[in-house]
């Protein structure tokens, strides 16, 4: 049965974002792992072997102390190849009372494993589990773009079995890039040839970005190789194939696509960015930065007992965010960032009234 109180909690701390910063964040991305078994072109964590990285007590003792969380994406790398993923996503459930959104992206390649841990996470009960498997075009393209044969059968047979799943909402998440920017009918027809009854809301749609500390993929140039119009025809297209919002998950979707043109044309964040005024981004050393594009480091969770708080709530932290406010910063539209800025600006829809620099298009004009 649905719980209203996570509702009401979001809801409540949305509105406050609309009006001042929040005493602590209601959204969190976390990356647990930046080890990867893909190959993918548009990012470079693959090439990462990292060594140190948070463990299971070190992230319990986090969220412990950090209750307050009501949107939690766990990203990677590839979160399955943690062994003790399952016992993260325990963690965040147990700690988090009033947690409504419990979501991970994945590559879909390891289709035991996912939907086992899939299985274990719906049995402790969040409000919402949503997993997105990634999905750059039909067989051909995206086993070209993320780098493994195969990699497509097991994507879709992955979604397929965690779509037959009571309590699971999965999605096939694909990234617009420039091999792919006009291939999501192709990618399409091929996933619905698997699965006859796939609609076109099972998709996600986002458009490539660049991140130094992240995807470590800014020397790539991929904002350079993919034109605006394209880019922006493309999720226009796909926003009129979706229809009609008829969910809150809808609505973000679409009001997201809705400003794709206007960021690619202009290069400025279409509407007051919510980082580090309701959200942040944790890597997986426990560094702390805005969100996945901005590298500015403002604390690491190893350095204050695990305690987000202390460094949240600094003068450091409060003056970054500031300049975010009046976008002095590199400028995004991914939906790790704009879906909480969309609920943010929802009672006080206003751009930022200076800039530093005029924000150049973040993509070629071709």
């Amino acid at each position: 049965m649905m719980r209203i109180a996570p509702y009401l909690a979001l809801a409540g701390r949305a509105l406050e974002a609309n009006f001042r910063r929040l005493s602590h964040p209601y959204k969190l991305t976390f990356c647990l792992t930046f080890w990867c078994n893909y190959r993918c072109e548009t990012c470079n964590i693959w090439k990462m072997k990292p060594r140190d990285e948070l463990r299971l007590d070190e992230i319990q003792r986090f969220f412990r102390q950090s209750p307050g969380f009501l949107w939690v994406d766990l990203t990677g790398g590839e979160v399955s190849l943690r062994k003790d993923f399952v016992d993260i996503c325990e963690a965040v459930v147990s700690s988090c009372p009033h947690l409504l959104l419990l979501h991970f992206p994945t590559n879909g390649y390891l289709t035991d494993t996912l939907v086992a841990a899939a299985r274990e996470i719906r049995q402790m009960a969040p409000e919402k589990l949503i997993i997105t498997v990634s999905t750059d075009g039909d067989e051909a393209m995206n086993d070209e773009l993320r780098g493994i044969d195969g990699g497509w059968r097991r994507q879709i047979e992955t979604f397929r079995r965690l779509r037959e799943m009571p309590g699971v909402d999965v999605v096939l998440g694909m990234t617009l890039s420039a091999k792919n920017v006009d291939h999501f009918p192709q990618a399409f027809a091929a996933a619905r040839r698997e699965i006859p009854d796939l609609a076109y809301g099972d998709f996600h749609v986002n458009i490539v970005h660049e991140s130094s500390h992240y995807l470590g993929n800014t020397e790539l140039g991929l904002r350079s190789r993919v034109g605006a119009e394209a880019l922006a025809r493309a999720t226009e297209g796909y926003a009129q194939l979706r229809g009609r919002a008829r969910s809150p998950v809808d609505f973000l979707e679409r009001a997201y696509l809705k400003r794709v043109r206007r960021y690619v044309e202009t290069g400025a964040t279409p509407m007051r960015c919510h980082a580090l005024r309701a959200s942040c981004f944790v890597d997986s050393w426990g560094n702390v930065f805005p969100c996945t594009v901005y590298d500015r480091r403002i604390g690491n969770l190893r350095e204050v007992d695990y305690d987000l708080a202390r460094i949240w709530n600094t003068p450091a932290a409060a003056t970054l965010q500031a300049e975010i406010w009046e976008s002095r910063c590199p400028n995004c539209w991914t939906p790790c960032e704009a879906y909480q800025s969309i609920l943010g600006n929802l009672v006080r829809p206003e751009l930022p009234r200076f800039r530093r620099s005029r924000p150049r298009p973040v993509v070629g004009s071709a």
